[in-house]
């Protein structure tokens, strides 16, 4: 307990420290309950108001409050003061004092796992999400970060500028395969999460799938997909029909001609090589989301890997248990932020699908064209997003549809906190479940 009588005694020596640590540390975080005491009086006296904290005024309040006794009385105190051999270490002396109680909790929740592991429980797999969620609850602590001086931000910053001048003007985070949208957005990058939204059938599904394989496939980072309404055997099919460019319709009523079953063979390899990891279970809560995602990414960093995207397909079928008796829109709201939360702490971007609602099929003319308000449910899907993409396709009976634009859909990023906003055109496919830039349509 060196460290923290250490400590102490550097706060009764110079209390100007308690400004610097008292945000860093709490009272809990120490073992000894003499120790708890004697810091939170310390806190108390400074909440108070206390100009000057010392070994007599901290001796007078514990013998006010009878707790003097409980901490080893007045000599101990003083001896506090006395035996502190270097108070300007006492920042170390925190860090070692919140790894000791890091190894404590963890402690703890093994001897609560062990004892309900020997009991009997009606929902195993509850259980389970428990036990992870306690744990990571824990070890989460490690990488909370509290306020920060711009000194101490000032080579995480330069080394940043130094990744944008590296850029030359070009891709800063993971490419989503096309052009046109990798210029608007400089590549997704960590952190933000990623919103696309569109009414059903549009291909928000097809869209998400194409990223994940120019992900993959392409720049060799782990993709993790969340899948609530696919199973993984459609995903599957989806993904060979893209990168085989064959019929979907085919494929499902199993019509392969003989001369094209080895280069389905062959592009199917290519896919199961792929580092794409589904999730495909369907109810899926966001905190089931949140301590899945944590722990892959922390089993992939073991093994030498990176996680470059998570996907969810889609948003408003995730749940929350805990906010839903305060209604949908509060709900929606909480997965919204916790996605966001999510993105920044895995410092992974997150493309979470979303439905849009139906008043925009009522809507004719430029009008009719997604706006942030059509984003289904909540409005904090917005605020919380770095980046709102539509895919939006004009009326079929449109006259003011260019001959030139048949067979595309139109790409709205309608919200880009650190970048531009704007529209480009990409042919889609849907027959074979495909998205391409417009100029680069492959041969079928």
């Amino acid at each position: 307990m060196q460290a923290e009588s250490q400590f102490l005694g550097a706060l009764i020596v110079h209390p100007d420290l308690i400004t610097q640590l008292e945000t860093q540390i709490s009272p809990d975080d120490l073992y000894l309950e003499s120790h708890r005491l004697i810091y939170s009086t310390i806190l108390k006296q400074r909440r108070q108001g206390v100009n000057r904290i010392d070994s007599l005024q901290i001796i007078n309040k514990l013998q006010d409050t009878s707790q003097i006794e409980q901490v080893g009385g007045a000599p101990y105190i003083i001896q506090l003061a006395q035996d502190v051999l270097a108070p300007s270490n006492a920042p170390r002396y925190v860090q070692r004092i919140k790894k000791l109680a890091l190894r404590r909790q963890l402690m703890e929740a093994a001897h609560l796992i062990l004892e309900k592991s020997s009991q009997p429980v009606e929902d195993e797999g509850s259980f389970l999400r428990d036990v992870e969620e306690n744990i990571l609850r824990i070890t989460s602590q490690t990488t909370a970060q509290g306020i920060a001086s711009v000194t101490e931000l000032k080579e995480e910053f330069r080394l940043h500028i130094q990744s944008l001048q590296d850029a030359k003007g070009g891709l800063v985070g993971i490419s989503s395969g096309f052009k046109e949208l990798d210029r608007l957005s400089s590549g997704f990058k960590p952190g933000e999460l990623i919103i696309l939204a569109a009414r059903p059938g549009m291909g928000k599904s097809t869209f998400a799938l194409n990223l994940c394989v120019n992900t993959a496939l392409r720049q060799k980072e782990d993709v993790l997909l969340f899948s609530l309404e696919m199973s993984h055997m459609e995903l599957m099919m989806r993904l060979l029909c893209s990168e085989a460019q064959f019929e979907h319709s085919d494929l499902k009523r199993g019509h392969i001609p003989s001369h094209l079953q080895e280069h389905l063979l062959s592009v199917l390899d290519e896919i199961c090589k792929a580092p794409i990891y589904i999730d495909d279970s369907g109810d899926l809560s966001i905190w089931d989301c949140v301590a899945k995602t944590r722990k892959f990414k922390l089993e992939q960093e073991q093994k030498g890997k990176k996680l470059g995207l998570v996907i969810i397909d889609y948003l408003q079928l995730m749940s929350d248990p805990e906010a839903k008796r305060l209604g949908r829109q509060h709900e929606v709201a909480t997965i919204s932020r916790n996605l966001k939360q999510l993105s920044r702490m895995i410092h992974v971007p997150i493309l979470a699908l979303s439905q849009m609602n139906r008043s925009v099929e009522q809507r004719r003319g430029e009008s009719a064209r997604p706006q942030l308000s059509d984003l289904r449910e909540s409005g904090a899907i917005e605020q919380d997003a770095d980046i709102v993409m539509f895919i939006h396709a004009s009326p079929k009976d449109d006259p003011d549809e260019d001959l030139e634009y048949q067979g595309t859909v139109e790409l709205i990023i309608a919200k880009h906190r650190n970048g531009p906003t704007g529209s480009l055109r990409l042919s889609f496919r849907p027959e074979i479940n495909r998205f391409d830039d417009r100029m680069e349509l492959p041969a079928t």
